[in-house]
């Protein structure tokens, strides 16, 4: 079955887009996407073809998929995982995703493979479970994709109201020296702006305004009004 599905994609395969996903996914050596194979399938693509396969393959089954070079299928298997742990029931079978998805961390190695993921895996298994040592693990480990990881699961944390773990992680990589990292804490910020949190975040901005990345600031302000994104960056 993990060998149909690996057809079913290659099907739909594109020498043209893929030349134009390998430059939007910065696939040059000497990017961060360096060595990636593109096939040239959209998303909705992959997601089409993953509706087919989700309920017949087995996490165990996911294995072949995202260890493989080309990154939609990797953007497959990780579609898939997110589908299974939302329709797990149990602890045990949420355990077995999670620990799935740690151990194939290192082929989660593209902003794309990240942020379709992490906040819809390991955003809810350790907000559940009020640990988060895991993510403050992922967030000091100085490998790039880690650290994003641990920036967008708190995205879960957000959405539900709890705001102080996000916080804390963007602190801790405010003086990141990566761009991918000053985005995802920029969106994490405007998102808890977006709801209770504008005065936090106002705040969290004036106290560190000297040690922010400017694109951070720049997307954590892009909601507010001309006049107060004006007095931010006038800061």
């Amino acid at each position: 079955m993990k060998e149909e599905i690996k057809s079913a994609l290659l099907f739909l395969k594109s020498e043209e887009k893929a030349k134009l996903k390998s430059r939007y996914y910065k696939g040059k050596e000497g990017e961060y996407g360096a060595g990636d194979t593109y096939i040239g399938l959209s998303n909705p693509e992959v997601q089409a073809i993953c509706k087919e396969y989700r309920e017949k393959l087995t996490v165990y089954d996911l294995t072949t998929l995202i260890q493989d070079p080309i990154h939609e299928f990797r953007f497959a298997a990780l579609t898939i995982l997110v589908w299974k742990y939302k329709k797990a029931k149990t602890w045990e079978e949420k355990t077995e995703i999670v620990d799935f998805y740690l151990k194939n961390i290192n082929y989660i190695n593209n902003w794309d493979l990240v942020d379709c993921s992490c906040h819809f895996i390991l955003g809810p298994y350790y907000f559940d479970k009020k640990e988060y040592s895991v993510l403050l693990k992922l967030a000091k480990s100085e490998h790039l994709w880690s650290e994003r990881i641990a920036v967008i699961s708190s995205l879960y944390f957000i959405r539900n109201g709890y705001y102080t773990f996000t916080f804390e992680v963007v602190t801790l990589l405010l003086e990141h020296k990566h761009d991918l990292i000053h985005k995802a804490n920029g969106w994490m910020l405007r998102e808890i702006w977006k709801r209770e949190g504008k005065e936090e975040v106002e705040d969290f901005i004036k106290t560190n305004i000297r040690k922010m990345p400017r694109t951070t600031l720049r997307y954590t302000i892009e909601k507010m009004e001309e006049v107060e994104r004006k007095q931010f960056l006038n800061l």
